[in-house]
Parts: structure tokens; sequence; C-alpha cells
């Protein structure tokens, strides 16, 4: 299989997870999450402006802020790794139920391997990864929307920028998503004939040390190790040409956030051009230190928005390897277990 993931790869995983309604109120708290760390962040520009006089109600209502951002992250987190539990578990019955029943003409042709490879790492990925992958893009993407929003907010001429630079994350995205797939696919492909030989060799370990083949089959295990690492170093050295990249676009966010804030802070409050008022913005000192600071931080955001999005895709790809499984044809005569 190449090319990029199929939308009902997704829907698959979508549905067995309890359907977009169940997907949808497990959302509810990830986006609660960020507003409220946003809105601390508000609340400590509001803070610095205070009299000394009036220091512990504000200390009281950073706390409040606090307390409400760590419950709701908590929350957050529980909510989609109950839902890549119960997804991995429908997807598992299934799985094992097709396998199963499976002729055995599909046992003599499939490498036991690859079997292996599809009740171990694969369903790992469903079960673990693909949820936590989903949660950090999810929350990635609320992040950036929320500071793309506060800096609009200081300086409304940074929508001048953002579509330039939406551009070109889309396209850096799109060009690593398509190396770092097939590279996915390299891995587990090469993945199951290590783990087929090493099966196979502890098998019959009393026959290879009677014809002693040991160096052969060291060899050999060696050979497809090496084929299994050479896949994952090249996704190591596809991510540091990502990274090379984001950083070279967070520093241009950063640096016409900071730009546009000096700007703003110097436009002449007597002005009456739109570009002026386009510079002063909304909201005082505090509102423009806000957004430069969220744009200093939002470099790291953005960088790992592009990479969980790329490795959300990469992990659905085991949804579809599975998939694949699900769909075998019965043996002959085969009657479900909770068939009347």
């Amino acid at each position: 299989v190449t090319g990029a993931v199929r939308r009902e790869t997704l829907a698959r995983w979508l549905a067995a997870a309890g359907g977009s309604r169940v997907v949808l109120f497990a959302l509810l708290p990830l986006v609660a999450a960020e507003l409220v760390s946003t809105g601390s962040s508000w609340w400590l520009t509001r803070w610095a402006a205070a009299p000394a006089t009036a220091q512990l109600p504000y200390l009281l209502g950073f706390a409040g802020w606090a307390v409400a951002s760590a419950v709701l992250v908590v929350v957050r987190s529980r909510m989609m790794l109950s839902l890549g539990l119960l997804a991995g578990e429908v997807i598992h019955s299934d799985l094992l139920t097709r396998v199963l029943a499976a002729p055995l003409s599909f046992f003599d042709v499939t490498p036991r391997g690859r079997v292996l490879s599809r009740f171990s790492r694969e369903m790992l990925t469903v079960d673990v990864s693909l949820p936590s992958a989903l949660q950090t893009y999810l929350s990635t993407l609320a992040s950036v929307g929320s500071t793309a929003l506060v800096v609009l907010a200081a300086s409304p001429l940074f929508g001048a920028f953002l579509l330039p630079l939406a551009f070109a994350y889309s396209a850096v995205q799109a060009f690593y998503s398509a190396s770092s797939r097939e590279l996915k696919r390299v891995e587990a492909a090469t993945r199951s004939p290590l783990l087929s030989h090493v099966a196979a060799s502890l098998d019959g370990l009393a026959t290879i040390r009677a014809f002693d083949a040991r160096r052969r089959f060291g060899s050999e295990c060696e050979r497809t190790l090496d084929a299994n690492l050479r896949a994952s170093l090249a996704s190591a050295l596809v991510n540091c040409w990502l990274g090379l990249r984001l950083e070279l676009l967070g520093a241009t966010i950063s640096a016409a956030a900071a730009a546009l804030a000096f700007a703003r802070n110097s436009a002449s409050a007597s002005a009456s051009s739109a570009i002026a008022a386009g510079l002063r913005g909304a909201g005082g000192v505090g509102t423009a230190a806000l957004g430069v600071t969220l744009a200093l931080q939002v470099t790291q955001t953005l960088n790992w928005s592009v990479r969980q999005a790329t490795e959300l895709e990469s992990h659905l790809i085991s949804v579809e390897r599975l998939q694949a499984y699900t769909s075998l044809e019965p043996e002959a005569g085969w009657v479900p277990p909770n068939a009347a």
C-alpha cells in the first residue's frame, strides 16, 4: 500500500472509539484547557499592572486558573486514552475473530512474523500511540489558534503574515508527510521478516546447534535487523530536515510579532491613518507583551503540530494494516459464535 492514508481508515478508528459524538464530547476538555491556559496568561498581564495593594486577589485568581488548567489537562488525557483503549479493544476483538476463522491457506502463505507484528506492535500503536498523537496534535492546534488570536488582537496587521506563513507550513508538512508516511510503511514491512526469523530460530534452536548453523543464522538476523534500522535512521534524518525548516519559519513569526508590537507602541496616538490604527490594535502594553511572549513560544508548538500531524497519519497506517486482516474471508462453513 502506498500513498496517503484514506479517510475511511480514520473513520474506522472513530467508529471503533464510539462514533463521532463520543469523540466530539472528548474534545470539550481539550478546548476548555486551552482557553483556561490563555486566560491564565491574560490574568498574569492584569496582575502585572495591578497596584501593590491588590496583590492577594490576583494571586488567588491566578491560583484558581492554575488549578482549573491542571484538572482539565488530566480530564483531557484520561478521556483521550479511554477512547484509544476502547477502539483498540474493538479492533483487537474483530482482528482475533477474523484470524482464528481464516482458512488454512492464509497461514500457508502468511509469515508468522507478519501475524505477530499485527497483534503486537500494530495493536500497541492503536492502543497508546494513536490517541496520544491525536491528543497532542489537537492541543497544539488549539494552542496555535489561540496564539494567533492574541497576536492579532495586539497587532491586527499581523494577519497579513498569516496567509503566507500558513502556506509555507502547509507546504513543508505536505512534503515531509509524504516521505515520513512511506518510511513508516518501509519500517513496518522490514520488521516482519525480522520477527519471522527470530521466531523460526527459537523454534529450531536445537537443529541449528546440531548442524552448526549458528553463524549463518546470525548473519541472516543481522541482515534483517540492518534493513529495519536503515528505515529508522532515514526517518530520523527526515525529522532533522523538518526541524531546521520549522525553526526558520517560527523565527519569522516571532520577529514579525515583535516588530509589529514595537511599531504599535511607537505609533502616535493622534495618528488617524488606517495603518496606524492597525498597528495600535486593541488593549494596552500588556496585551502586546502577551502576544510577543506567545509568539516566541509558538515556534515549538508549531513544530509539534506539524510533527504530530504527520505522526498521526503514520499511526493510522497501523489501523490500515489491521483493517486488511479484519476483512479476511472466513473458512467455508464457519459459523460466528454469536450466531443464532
